[in-house]
């Protein structure tokens, strides 16, 4: 399941639990591209906290909004992962080091709060 939630005009932010769905994911995929929309940069929040897994079909998906975005990296400045799960910080770091534009922290849950103030900075141009 996935909640938009309210976030910095610049920043796409969300809470997913449970499996995430096709349609969770074209929801999520919906509210980055408004943000790509309005600003040449965005941030991206994402709590994890409480998800259990991906539908096939959302991983698919996935793979494909990814490769589709691959020149556009640039335009992502910023991304937090709240996570409990050690292995999927782990696994959010390496992927961070993939992508050298954007500059992706892994947070623990009861640092929620300070994962969102530091997303939300202000964005420098690309």
């Amino acid at each position: 399941m996935i909640e938009i939630l309210q976030s910095a005009p610049h920043v796409a932010a969300f809470h997913f639990t449970g499996t995430l769905s096709g349609e969770d994911y074209d929801a999520c995929v919906a509210e980055i591209e408004a943000r790509l929309s309005s600003h040449p940069r965005i941030a991206v929040f994402t709590d994890l906290t409480g998800m259990t897994g991906m539908s096939a079909e959302a991983m698919g998906k996935d793979v494909r909004y990814g490769i589709s975005k691959f020149g556009e990296y640039s335009r992502f400045a910023r991304a937090a992962v709240v996570t409990e799960r050690h292995w999927l910080a782990k696994v959010s770091a390496f992927i961070g080091k993939l992508v050298p534009n954007i500059d992706l922290r892994t947070f623990e849950p009861d640092q929620r709060g300070e994962a969102m103030l530091w997303v939300e900075q202000p964005l420098a141009p690309g």
